[in-house]
């Protein structure tokens, strides 16, 4: 782990390796998003629920207004929705990598 469990980004990565814990005993998989500058820190794939939940990690006491919670992760808030899933390999074909539907 980076930094010590003193340290800020220690106390981060152990609310976040909480909240993981968590995602998984719900049964969901999930993956965590390398050096947290994205929208989301984890991403959480659960198919009994068919779901996918995108979480950003916060150690941090959240406010008391609806609204600024809201505007604070507006980001993520719009990535809300209906989306279709593909599975597929990234593997070399005819001697190009390629994006291929299995």
């Amino acid at each position: 782990m980076k930094g010590g469990s003193g340290t800020s980004y220690g106390k981060g990565y152990r609310v976040e390796r909480e909240a993981r814990g968590k995602l998984r005993q719900l049964g969901a998989v999930v993956f965590r998003s390398a050096g947290s500058h994205g929208v989301a820190d984890l991403v959480a794939l659960n198919p009994q629920l068919r779901e996918v939940w995108l979480v950003q990690v916060k150690k941090a006491e959240a406010p008391k207004r609806e609204s600024t919670l809201k505007r604070r992760f507006k980001a993520l808030k719009e990535l809300e929705g209906t989306y279709r899933v593909k599975a597929c390999v990234y593997m070399k074909r005819e001697g190009k990598y390629r994006f291929i539907e299995i």
